[in-house]
């Protein structure tokens, strides 16, 4: 009788739990209304969405940082074609600027060469050499051009800008007043004191070797002196060629001359359009070979 008693207690079990949840419901079903009901489904769905609340904000916040995630990746895709577009302007700025630079050059040394009176060539720079001992530009215009060796070379403004040094059929070097090697002699214009003014590479040209009872006033300009006793025995650069303007006086006391720095009106190192003198001979003449 013991098997069959075990056999039958979870079907009299199950049985009691079922009429239990008929009669739940019944009393549901019946008392919808009752306060006591009606408080109870309260409970019931305060229970349940206490439960499902963390949840919900669990999904919200999964949602959030996934959406935060595309914010991020469209900014950022947004950043680099910004970057990108701020390069190409800069470039296309730095190029119209560079050319308008250029176009302002040209013109300038166009007005020049209408209103000087030498026979001159215009001409740009294609390379530069520069060292601490050394400043040499190259240019496009060489003997098929008439350009020849000791040629005197200006810039805007009728500045001094150096004198051919070795000329090629399409080409010729430069060396500029800022070269060591270059020399002039250069008188203050205002006063008329003479020195000879030299190239000092990067540093601001010298004007030496000036009279101490001469004055050089810090700001005056500095032209080339172009000493001219006859057509055939006159200094090798042409009077009155701009250079500079003294920015500093070196003088001693027990000394009887004078020293002055001078900053080159023209940046001859950055010039790309030049004019070239081809109708100028200056220098001692050449002794006759003849006895």
């Amino acid at each position: 009788m013991l098997p069959r008693d075990r056999a039958q207690r979870p079907r009299a079990k199950g049985l009691r739990t079922f009429l239990v949840l008929a009669l739940v419901s019944l009393v549901l079903i019946l008392g919808a209304n009752l306060a006591p009901v009606v408080a109870l489904r309260a409970l019931l769905g305060s229970v349940a969405r206490s439960a499902s609340e963390p949840i919900a904000g669990v999904g919200e916040g999964v949602a959030s940082m996934a959406a935060g995630f595309s914010d991020a990746q469209r900014l950022a895709e947004e950043l680099t074609t910004v970057a990108a577009d701020r390069d190409r302007y800069a470039a296309e700025v730095a190029r119209v600027t560079s050319l308008e630079r250029e176009v302002a050059e040209l013109q300038a040394v166009l007005d020049l060469r209408a209103s000087t009176a030498f026979e001159t060539v215009a001409v740009q720079v294609l390379a530069r050499d520069f060292s601490l001992a050394r400043r040499v530009v190259v240019i496009d215009g060489g003997a098929a051009a008439g350009v020849g060796v000791g040629d005197v070379v200006i810039g805007a403004g009728g500045t001094l800008v150096g004198r051919v040094i070795t000329v090629s059929q399409n080409s010729a070097e430069v060396r500029l007043i800022t070269d060591p090697e270059f020399s002039v002699t250069a008188e203050v214009a205002s006063t008329g004191a003479i020195g000879i003014l030299h190239g000092r590479g990067a540093s601001a040209l010298v004007l030496q070797d000036v009279a101490a009872g001469w004055d050089v006033p810090v700001g005056a300009e500095v032209t080339t002196s172009g000493i001219e006793l006859s057509s055939s025995i006159r200094s090798i650069f042409p009077r009155g060629l701009s250079i500079g303007r003294v920015i500093a006086v070196t003088s001693l006391e027990s000394s009887v001359l004078q020293t002055a720095d001078i900053q080159p009106i023209l940046n001859t190192e950055t010039a790309r359009v030049l004019l070239v003198i081809v109708n100028y001979d200056g220098g001692l003449p050449i002794p006759s070979a003849a006895p």
